[in-house]
Order: structure tokens, then sequence, then C-alpha cells
């Protein structure tokens, strides 16, 4: 086996949507990052195809949100065949109140190409097969046609899909389970038009989800109680047939692009680190994909671990900042099984408390005000908060939550915050008069942007806060008044910039 010393500091395993974000973010901060993967080219297939609010201000505050919005179809409202419920997106306190249906080649592609402008390498055709730590270097053997060889980087991380070799590496149990029925997917035309572009129609058979890509295709995710696991290929009669009977008529579909069929499992990694490995994206959890959360678990696995990384391969913070990653995402990804796992099973029920439950459970979430806004928060991610920032002594009540796209005034027209977090650093916003707040960081500190100016525009408790810190994946360090800041804000930013 060959074996050759690597130029870089990173090398991640996945081009998926998560290690093209991940990559991204690394080559932001200045880190030299090699991504390898076994495909030979993207995905051609639709696969996950939505995006969330909360994901689709991460990739406003990296410039490409612009580029996705112009390939894609935005559905603000999702309607749930239980009473006729409806839950609207639009109602959320973001420029992004709506599912936003791409196809995950798509995404790939824009993430791909902003990688690669900020100087990623991106390997294809290269399977990362076995790797391990020695001392402050991670040894990986690579093969590719045949020819296997080893590299060395200071740091791996396995975004490699829910088989991840890194994981297995790492020794991290992937514990769960595996659901006793399956799911078909078929992007098809149908010959019988629907009234809505995101429904999910239940019943006592199973439940089917259709999502319309606003070009004449649908993505129908079914799944039928009563049909066993088959290793036969998707075939349109199944698809026609199964439809018929979960919408008691014939939908009449046509000109498949794609049909697949998979067991759907819910799993979590017990750990996402070990030394100077790390997973990210499905490589640490999977789950039911009621709700179409993977995909926008893995962009922001990948938002919050790529500043940290940064951090520390620059030496600018120690590396126990990574333990904020997986105490933070684990977190989150924990909640979304619970509740994916709890929807899936209630769903598909055909028990008659389960069903009784989920009538009543529909009706309360999508007619009662703040169950509505609870429920849309989660499911889009806006809701998504870090406690653990919040449980330092002294820390502002704000922090560990996301920060929204304030307006800012003094600098001419009123910048919006998501733009100025676009250099890929820390953002303080200082609304008051007198000295630095921060004398101790230097004014040339890359990692800093400072602006001068008051929150003009701030949906609830943002209003009237004079100072806030905020880390580059968009979550509140501190917030309040000047006059706490003098004490308190120098501690809340080496806190996060030092580990």
């Amino acid at each position: 086996m060959d074996e050759k010393t690597t130029a870089f500091d990173v090398i991640v395993a996945g081009a998926g949507p998560t290690g093209l974000m991940l990559a991204g973010e690394l080559a932001m901060a200045g880190v030299r990052c090699r991504v390898v993967e076994r495909r030979e080219d993207r995905t051609r297939e639709s696969r996950a195809l939505g995006l969330h609010g909360r994901t689709m201000e991460v990739l406003n505050m990296r410039g490409v949100a612009d580029e996705v919005l112009a390939r894609a179809n935005p559905i603000p409202q999702v309607r749930v065949s239980l009473g006729g419920s409806l839950f609207d997106m639009g109602r959320l306190a973001t420029d992004y109140g709506q599912l936003t249906i791409i196809p995950q080649g798509e995404t790939e592609e824009i993430l791909e190409k902003r990688a690669t402008e900020l100087g990623v390498v991106v390997d294809r055709g290269v399977a990362l097969t076995d790797c391990r730590q020695e001392g402050t270097v991670v040894r990986c053997t690579l093969e590719q046609d045949g020819r296997v060889w080893e590299e060395s980087a200071s740091w791996l991380v396995g975004c490699d899909g829910s088989r991840s070799r890194v994981r297995e590496a790492m020794g991290a149990e992937f514990t769960g389970a595996t659901y006793p029925y399956t799911i078909i997917v078929a992007d098809v035309k149908l010959g019988t038009p629907l009234d809505d572009q995101l429904l999910i129609r239940v019943g006592r058979a199973g439940l089917v989800v259709a999502t319309d890509f606003g070009n004449g295709w649908y993505r129908m995710g079914v799944i039928d109680r009563e049909k066993p696991w088959s290793d036969e290929p998707v075939t349109l009669q199944e698809v026609d047939q199964t439809l018929a009977k979960l919408f008691g008529k014939d939908m009449r579909p046509s000109e498949p692009l794609w049909t697949s069929r998979f067991h759907i499992q819910e799993r979590q990694a017990s750990f996402y680190r070990k030394g100077r490995m790390l997973i990210a994206g499905d490589a640490a959890h999977v789950h039911s994909p009621l709700g179409g959360q993977g995909l926008n678990l893995g962009i922001q696995d990948a938002m919050n671990l790529g500043w940290k990384l940064g951090a520390v391969v620059n030496g600018r913070a120690a590396d126990d900042l990574l333990d904020t990653y997986a105490l933070e995402r684990r977190r989150v990804s924990q909640g979304v099984i619970k509740v994916t796992d709890l929807a899936t099973r209630m769903m598909t029920s055909d028990r008659l408390p389960e069903r009784i439950a989920r009538k009543a459970v529909m009706s309360v979430a999508s007619r009662v005000r703040p169950a509505h806004q609870l429920a849309v928060g989660h499911l889009s991610g806006i809701a998504t908060r870090y406690p653990s920032m919040a449980a330092a002594v002294g820390a502002s009540p704000l922090a560990g939550t996301r920060v929204p796209d304030l307006e800012i005034s003094g600098h001419g027209a009123p910048l919006r915050l998501h733009e100025a977090l676009r250099h890929g650093g820390f953002v303080l916003v200082d609304g008051g008069t007198g000295g630095p707040l921060l004398p101790s960081v230097p004014e040339t500190d890359r990692n800093l942007l400072r602006l001068n100016g008051r929150i003009v525009a701030g949906p609830g408790p943002w209003r009237g806060v004079e100072v806030v810190l905020i880390r580059p994946d968009g979550y509140c360090v501190w917030a309040g008044s000047r006059t706490r800041a003098r004490h308190e804000l120098t501690n809340a930013y080496f806190r996060w910039i030092q580990g």
C-alpha cells in the first residue's frame, strides 16, 4: 500500500450536503480541506428535497439562499387530511416561512460550487475504507480503481451516511430500531391533480405524503402498513395500486423519474467525537422521514461544527470547544428522533386510540395559535435553541437562541444581520455609546465584525436590546444592555473563542 502525507488539515468523508456544507465552512476559516466521495458523480435522484426555514436562513448567512430559491418551489402550507388541518409556515417570523422544495442533487451542486470556489478539493470516486488516530494525526486508507493508499491529516470528519466507516472506526454504537413497515417513494406525474402542493393523507391503511416539485412532477412517499418487504424494484404498477388504495381513487401516476423502497430506521450514535475523528449528518443520526428533517439536521450540524473546528485548527480555541458541538447537536437530533417516532407511529396506526389521538392532536396543533406556532417552529427549525449556552453563570436569557435576520441602523441603508455573518466570524452589534465593549480583543481581529448601530427591526424579545454578540452559526452568545455588557461580554466572548 502506498503512503503519502497530505497538505490538508481536515479530510471530510462524504460529498453529500452535510460534507459539502462543512467543507465550505472550514475553507471560510482558512482551513485546508479535502473531501473524498466514493460516488463518481453527484446524485442524479431527487432524494432529500425539502429545506426548512432555519436551513434557508443558514444558507442565506453564506450567500447561497437566492440561488437555491431560483431553482426551487417554495411551499408555505402543509395540508393534513384529518379534519382539513392546515399548517401555515408563512406565519413564522422569518423571510423563509416555507418548505423549499429542491432535489438533493441541485442542493449538492450549489454547495459544491461554493466549497470549490473557496479552495476545497473534492475528489470523487475515492472511497475511505479505514481510518485510525495516531497521536496528532488521523491516518486514512483510501481506494480508487483498485489502487489503495494511505493519507494523513490532522482531523477527519465522517459525513459518510448511515453506514459510516468513520463512526465504525470510532467505536460508536448506532443504537435504535427498525420500523416493521417500509416506505415507497416515487417521483411521478399525476393524472388526477391535487389541490394542495404538500398533502399528508392519513388513512387506516397507512399514509402518503405528496409533494409538488412545481414542474409537473410530484414526490409520493407512501407507507402501507400491510405491504410486506420486497427486494424487487418498485414498479409503476405497484405505485398505481398503492396510491389508489390510500387515496381511494385512481391517481393515474406516470413518467416515473425515480422510485425506491427502503426500511425506516431511528438510530443515534452513542457519541459524535473521539479524539480527532468526528461524525455529522446521517453518520450520527437517522430517523423517520416524516417531517423531512434529515437533510436539514445535516446542514445545521455542519454549520455548528464548521466554525468550531476551524477555530481549533487555527489555534484560536482549545479542542474542548468541539465537545459543545456534540452537546448541542446531539440534543437536537434526540428531540427530532423522539418526535418523528411518535408522529410516525401515531399516523400509521390502525388502533382506535391512536386514530382518535391523531385527530385531536392535529385539530389542536392546526387551530390553536400557540400550539400551531410551536408545531411549525419546531418543524422548521426556527425554534431550535441550545439551552447549554444559557446555563453559564451570568448568561443572558437570550443566549443559545436563534438570532433572526435583524435590521441594524448606522450603516447608510439598514444592514441585515445575515449579510454581516457572511464573513464567517462573530458579529457584535453595539447600539449604545461609550468606549469599546471588548477592549481586550484587537480591532484587527478578523474573527469579529463590530457593528455600531441600533436594532431597528426585530420580533419579540429583540426589541430594545442594546448589545448582542452572535456566533458564526447565527446563535446568540450574549444579549442585553450596555451596562451589563461591560461586566459580562468579555467573558462570554472568550468562553466561545477559547473553548
